[in-house]
């Protein structure tokens, strides 16, 4: 190729992948998001309840969702199973909390996946994180990706979500640092903030979707940090406490009735969309200045890693140079609380047929019992096949033949979440996916 052609070539490149990126987007992505539908028996396993009490619920309550009927059953919607949170957890007779938003006060919770090397499923278990804490806990979940790929944003785009469009605004935007050259961060207020947040199909997820004028962030974030005295490591977490501070939560569980006891709708749709109550950051993988604010801003940080030899070394690689960054920072802002929280290494993609995957497990876990949780995403040919319609295994609708797998992978998910929600939040109630799990392999 002669010298000049290589910016055509990018070009005709650029125009091309927009053209195939579209096409994805369309038939793998937005037609189908969120399609399935639950039975009552596992809306009743979700809630944690009795089908009997579902149904009479159902009867007696106007509130309650008709679903679809299939047969002599009826399926719900992941929409309809937060109304149906919401309608019995705002019952005077409820004998438990069945919603478990956070309280006018608390700060939002920030949990951050990240990881030096591609290929761990850091996207799909924060997507996965995600979905199973608005499925089982009915938590508001706000997704930030930080990634210019925009992978994660691919499990919970729709039609009418413009991803990849060069007007929707990204993470860069949110922190105020979408201008290479600027001197100072763009500080933007709490509305303007909450404008940024794109609604999702999930009920009560928001998502700052991924895009490349991220890379722009970091642009403007090396600058700033060459010609001002800008901290450029908080930016975020800045961000993050200014858009808390105006649209925090207003609305309890208790709100949701009427005086006379009838339950108010239109007061629950304002209530799922008025915050949220944990915000899920899921990391481009490197560690660069943007990456840095995601974890400074984190109250917890999950590095999802494969257990071989080579990306261990890259995990070594990625903690040695945080802590290296965290030296800098503490010497610059002595007094500055970082990650407050639990924080672990979660193994992914583990060959438990291969022993030297769960040995290595094994020996990591006796040197750092803390650190390294002791359940696993396990290799599965099932999330591979989801994965390939940008679907997590919470919406993945599988063929008759691949039914079983799909199965026992959701049980697996079920036990990782259940896991890093006991770590997270511990005053929540465990669903025991995680102690079933590590009863059959650590016995």
């Amino acid at each position: 190729m002669a010298y000049g052609q290589f910016e055509q070539f990018i070009r005709n490149m650029t125009r091309v992948m927009g053209a195939v990126n579209t096409k994805l987007q369309r038939d793998l992505t937005l037609r189908t998001r969120v399609a399935r539908r639950f039975s009552m028996v596992e809306v009743a396993q979700l809630l944690s309840v009795d089908t009997t009490y579902l149904t009479r619920i159902s009867g007696e309550d106007p509130a309650f969702p008709e679903g679809e009927k299939q047969g002599r059953a009826r399926t719900f919607s992941p929409s309809e199973i937060m109304l149906i949170r919401a309608i019995i957890g705002s019952n005077k007779a409820a004998k438990r909390p069945y919603l478990h938003w956070r309280q006018d006060g608390t700060p939002v919770k920030v949990v951050t996946f990240g990881a030096q090397k591609g290929g761990t499923g850091k996207s799909l278990s924060a997507a996965h994180f995600a979905q199973y804490v608005n499925l089982h806990y009915g938590l508001r979940v706000g997704v930030v990706d930080a990634d210019p790929q925009a992978t994660v944003s691919l499990y919970f785009a729709d039609a009418n979500l413009p991803l990849f469009a060069p007007d929707t605004p990204t993470l860069a935007d949110f922190m105020g640092v979408d201008q290479p050259g600027a001197g100072e961060v763009n500080n933007r207020s709490a509305a303007e903030l909450d404008a940024i947040w794109q609604n999702t199909p999930w009920p009560g997820i928001k998502l700052i979707p991924g895009g490349a004028n991220i890379q722009n962030g970091d642009i403007s974030l090396f600058f700033m940090s060459q010609q001002s005295q800008v901290p450029v490591y908080r930016v975020l977490r800045d961000a993050i406490a200014t858009w808390d501070s105006g649209t925090g939560p207003k609305t309890a569980v208790n709100d949701l009735r009427n005086s006379d006891g009838a339950f108010n709708t239109a007061k629950y749709e304002q209530a799922l969309n008025e915050t949220v109550d944990v915000i899920v950051i899921d990391q481009q993988p490197s560690l660069t200045l943007m990456q840095l604010n995601g974890l400074i801003a984190a109250d917890n940080v999950v590095i999802p890693q494969t257990m071989k030899g080579f990306d261990l070394a890259t995990l070594a690689t990625y903690v040695s140079n945080i802590g290296e960054y965290l030296e800098f920072i503490m010497g610059f802002e002595a007094d500055i609380e970082i990650g407050a929280g639990e924080h672990m290494v979660l193994p992914t993609i583990v060959q438990e047929q291969n022993t030297q995957d769960t040995d290595q497990i094994l020996d990591l876990y006796r040197k750092a019992p803390r650190e390294v949780m002791q359940v696993w995403y396990a290799r599965s040919d099932a999330i591979a096949n989801a994965a390939e319609e940008y679907k997590s295994i919470y919406e993945y609708l599988p063929p008759k033949t691949r039914r079983t797998s799909a199965q026992a992978f959701m049980q697996n998910a079920n036990a990782v979440n259940d896991a890093l929600v006991q770590r997270i939040w511990p005053d929540l109630p465990p669903k025991d996916f995680a102690k079933q799990f590590i009863e059959e392999r650590w016995s």
